[in-house]
């Protein structure tokens, strides 16, 4: 029988999780909790995402109401500092018995230890040929981004529902701790502990051989978190050595980068694509531009903020303003953006002599 999930509180990632809910596995998308002094009870999440009508509503949380689920998957949102909301809801579940499962993000905030995941790796564990890299035998897709809010995780969940749809079996792992209840695998801990860059490629690209030969998949799909360069030495977003670690173990045959909202043109995209190929190995010439625009806040340079858009303005303007040339970009918040965008992507690696028998 299926477990009731509820999800606290409703996070651009967690969107994508419940407007993709049709490909939960194990778990039906029972309640999306909101704070009640928000006060955004019977809102569609389409108010947070920016995306098409989705016609799934919040609701206010109330402990009644957690008594009704089986496993609550807690988020960190920016725009609820206040540990004690997340540590109160955590206690509550816990008294009621119900699983509790943070994302990592809030697991360091509350400085907690993360909950372990299925098919994690101990950085202690040796292969007997560890000093090599080995080919991945199938296509692989990466998901790249430029930071946090920018859908990656709608990217990854868009990609996968596509390629299914399509009659492939599909490998994958997930830039987002949500990803173990659609039936595919978070990135292994060891890659964000702290050990030597060297150790922990050859531990990942050994770990995604043994995935992809116990599965037996026709394609990878790899979704990879932390930004692909820092934006100012003040903003440092972690300096794209995480991306540089994943991306060298294992090669994509196919990039997209997730990226906010800004007035490019098409060198820029160039450029992009460029940078993909040396220093991840391979070019980007997909790209979904988020609902987002993201700037330093002009008196403090140490800050961040976010300006929330819409789908339709979006591709307005990636149809009108964005000179993008053979670039494919998309918003993948937009249904028929998405679907398009996967068909570009399949004809592709269709068409990537690499795995022409």
């Amino acid at each position: 029988m299926d477990k009731k999930l509820a999800i606290y509180p409703m996070t651009r990632d967690a969107c994508a999780v419940a407007r993709n809910s049709s490909l939960l596995q194990g778990h039906v998308l029972s309640h999306i909790f909101a704070p009640r002094f928000t006060e955004l009870c019977g809102t569609d999440i389409s108010h947070i995402d920016g995306g098409s009508y989705a016609n799934v509503s919040l609701s206010d949380y109330c402990c009644d109401t957690l008594k009704k689920i089986d496993v609550l998957f807690v988020d960190y949102d920016e725009n609820l500092k206040t540990l004690s909301l997340y540590n109160d809801i955590i206690d509550e579940a816990i008294m009621f018995d119900k699983k509790v499962i943070c994302s990592r993000k809030l697991v360091q905030q509350l400085r907690k230890e993360p909950i372990p995941r299925p098919y994690d790796v101990s950085h202690t564990e040796k292969s007997p040929d560890m000093n090599r890299l080995y080919e991945i035998p199938i296509p692989v897709i990466t998901v790249l981004t430029q930071g946090e809010r920018a859908d990656q995780f709608a990217v990854e969940l868009a990609l996968r529902k596509y390629f299914i749809d399509e009659g492939y079996t599909v490998s994958q792992l997930g830039s987002y701790e949500a990803s173990q209840f659609f039936g595919f695998n978070n990135l292994p801990n060891f890659l964000f502990e702290p050990h030597e860059a060297y150790e922990k490629a050859l531990l990942f690209n050994h770990y995604v051989r043994g995935l992809v030969e116990k599965e037996e998949s026709h394609l990878l799909i790899l979704g990879v978190p932390g930004g692909i360069m820092k934006y100012n030495d003040q903003l440092l977003n972690g300096l794209g050595l995480l991306p540089v670690t994943v991306c060298g173990a294992v090669r994509g045959d196919l990039s997209i980068l997730c990226m906010y909202h800004a007035q490019y043109n098409e060198l820029f995209f160039d450029e992009m694509s460029r940078y993909g190929l040396y220093r991840y190995g391979t070019p980007i010439n997909f790209f979904n531009v988020a609902n987002t625009h993201f700037t330093p806040k002009l008196d403090n340079s140490y800050m961040k903020m976010f300006v929330d858009l819409k789908s339709d303005y979006v591709l307005r303007s990636i149809r009108q303003d964005i000179k993008h040339g053979e670039h494919n970009l998309c918003n993948v918040l937009d249904s028929d953006s998405a679907k398009n965008t996967c068909r570009a992507v399949h004809e592709a690696l269709l068409n990537n002599v690499r795995y022409v028998k």
